[in-house]
């Protein structure tokens, strides 16, 4: 694990801070009208824990996600990016509710937005 990596998860507050951050996220996602449709039926108990592990997966080199496939898993759900987006924005309220450092939410965003795609189901077609 590189250097940079240790930082950020140690800066999020190792995997039990994200887990912190993640819980705090979903109290406000599941405020939203616009996202709370997404999560009717959903074990939110399961999907954090799972999300937990997600993050600390993209923030460690050390930390595996499990999970099942992000495209798998999103498909046909009519996620759009503006709906990525609000969520991502909820996960930005959380992570400076538990004063995660600016840089490092930045961080966390950019390397979120990676998998947006696979969330959405759009692609970038200028590559």
């Amino acid at each position: 694990m590189s250097q940079s990596e240790l930082d950020l998860l140690d800066q999020l507050g190792g995997t039990d801070g994200i887990r912190r951050v993640v819980d705090e996220m979903y109290v406000r996602v599941l405020a939203d009208p616009e996202l709370t449709h997404f999560f009717e039926g959903v074990p939110i108990e399961k999907l954090a824990r799972m999300q937990a592990e997600f993050i600390a997966s993209i923030t460690s080199g050390e930390i595996e996600y499990t999970g099942a496939d992000l495209t798998r898993v999103h498909a046909g759900r009519g996620i759009t990016r503006a709906h990525f987006s609000t969520f991502c924005g909820h996960l930005t309220d959380a992570l400076e509710a538990k004063n995660v450092p600016s840089h490092a939410i930045h961080q966390v965003l950019g390397k979120l937005a990676m998998y947006s795609d696979k969330v959405t189901g759009s692609s970038n077609v200028d590559g």
